[in-house]
């Protein structure tokens, strides 16, 4: 050993400074995957970047750099993501012309009507797949 490091504390990274690095990629693929329109990953990976987020602070009172712009990041894509779930899903019953397409697409692929496949589905009945 070298006799200038000798005693000295090996330098090493704070403590959850990977669980922050993995929240800010999984937040900022967050807003890129809910930017395509893809609703499940968006949901997934911004739940995962806040927990991570989280998890990196430890036992400390404050949260780093790396965590917030995750948090900040998946936060955005949540919040975008949720807001364009709710324009679609309105969109859907208020023209009434969409809902009539959906529901041929739905009886080509499931046989049944959409109001057939929503009741077999809170009925507990069996779903066909295709």
């Amino acid at each position: 050993m070298d006799s200038q490091f000798y005693g000295q504390p090996a330098p090493c990274r704070p403590n959850g400074s990977k669980l922050a690095a993995a929240a800010m990629v999984t937040g900022i693929l967050a807003v890129v995957l809910c930017a395509t329109f893809t609703f499940y990953p968006t949901f997934i990976l911004g739940g995962i970047s806040i927990v991570l987020a989280l998890l990196s602070k430890g036992r400390s009172r404050k949260t780093g750099t790396t965590a917030r712009i995750g948090i900040i990041c998946a936060s955005i894509g949540l919040v975008f993501n949720c807001f364009m779930l709710a324009a679609g899903i309105r969109m859907l019953y208020t023209h009434p012309e969409i809902m009539e397409q959906a529901d041929q697409i739905i009886e080509e692929q499931y046989g049944m009507t959409y109001e057939e496949l929503i009741n077999a589905i809170l009925n507990g009945s069996e779903i066909p797949i295709p």
